[in-house]
């Protein structure tokens, strides 16, 4: 009966292959041993690294900067609609362009209101099939890009090409609403508006009020950050999201996109404070407080996605089939059969050569 040997288990590897010697774990890898946060980090980085993350923050900006000034076109037009319905505003706004603006200056401020009041209608149009197209595509980039941190390919989900953009559509909607909300809130915070609302209801000052104002600011903007990240991290990806992962990925999302929003108030004010900073500062600033944001995003969707509960629910990948091909072979030369054949024959004439010669 043979020996039967069993493994060690000491020098077995992750694949079940016996080691000879086992490999010395590196300083990396011990310290994510020790740390739980730490090994999640790692897999959050190995995710966002792997699939791309830097190259969809970088097309996600460039279609939300696109999507931003036919936006802003809607907005004149909106604007203009309203003036032309109510003279009394414009008339109103004239007076005001006229006492803060003198000069040639003022006059062409009222001159571009009239021209705007006057082509609204084409600016509907052009501002409206823009923003259509841009926003599309801002909303595919961003639902793809999010959905690639949970190794999803979107253009496997369910529906055709109009329920797909249908989609799309309601999510920017939605992620306008909400980033307007979001940003707003935070301008809200940072213009007075808290302290006039506290004049509204008869509190005019009290002990430590402007730290009340300025923690109750930060953390409305908290509250609304929190919801748009929800929104973003837990029904934009292609597949089912845990709610709990969902819920701590709005969190840190929502504590850094407060960050984000506070530096770009500081650095939009300084750029202002210069002649070339006020022409070219403010698009400047929106890049690149839009790629922060977005990398944020898929950060935080890519932390969301390496939780130990997001990785039970990750299926792997279906390997392709195996296929078997079947090879005729066609050997050049004698035929084996014939070869054996004809040595015999030869084997036995010598043999009887032999024994005539040795009668003899």
């Amino acid at each position: 009966m043979a020996p039967t040997t069993q493994p060690d288990e000491k020098k077995t590897d992750d694949y079940g292959i016996e080691r000879a010697n086992a490999d010395e774990p590196g300083a990396v890898d011990k310290v994510r041993e020790k740390s739980g946060f730490i090994d999640h980090i790692m897999k959050m980085l190995d995710r966002y690294g792997s699939q791309g993350g830097n190259q969809f923050a970088a097309g996600i900006t460039y279609f939300s900067v696109l999507a931003i000034f036919p936006i802003f076109m809607l907005t004149v037009a909106a604007i203009a609609t309203v003036l032309a319905n109510r003279p009394d505003l414009m008339q109103q706004l004239e007076e005001q362009i006229a006492n803060s603006v003198s000069g040639d200056l003022g006059d062409s401020i009222t001159q571009i209101l009239h021209t705007a009041i006057e082509q609204r209608g084409a600016m509907y149009g052009i501002g409206g099939l823009t923003t259509l197209w841009s926003g599309l595509g801002w909303m595919n980039n961003l639902r793809i890009g999010i959905s690639a941190m949970w190794m999803q390919d979107p253009t496997d989900a369910p529906g055709n090409f109009v329920t797909k953009k249908l989609s799309d559509l309601l999510g920017l909607i939605g992620l306008l609403v909400a980033m307007v909300i979001a940003f707003g809130v935070t301008a809200a915070g940072s213009s007075g508006l808290t302290q006039k609302i506290f004049e509204w209801v008869g509190i005019e000052s009290f002990p430590g009020m402007g730290a009340v104002l300025v923690v109750a600011g930060i953390v409305i903007g908290l509250i609304a950050n929190f919801l748009v990240f929800w929104w973003m991290v837990a029904f934009l990806p292609r597949t089912k999201v845990p709610t709990k992962s969902g819920l701590m990925g709005a969190a840190i999302g929502a504590v850094l996109f407060e960050v984000i929003k506070q530096l770009s108030t500081v650095i939009m004010s300084s750029a202002a404070g210069n002649p070339a900073g006020a022409v070219f500062g403010p698009v400047i600033v929106l890049m690149v407080v839009m790629y922060l944001v977005w990398r944020v995003v898929l950060y935080v969707s890519a932390w969301t996605a390496t939780t130990e509960e997001s990785l039970e629910l990750l299926v792997p990948p279906v390997p392709d089939q195996a296929v078997i091909r079947v090879r005729n072979e066609i050997r050049q030369g004698p035929n084996p059969g014939v070869t054996l054949g004809a040595g015999a024959a030869l084997g036995a004439a010598a043999a009887g050569a032999w024994a005539l010669l040795r009668r003899k």
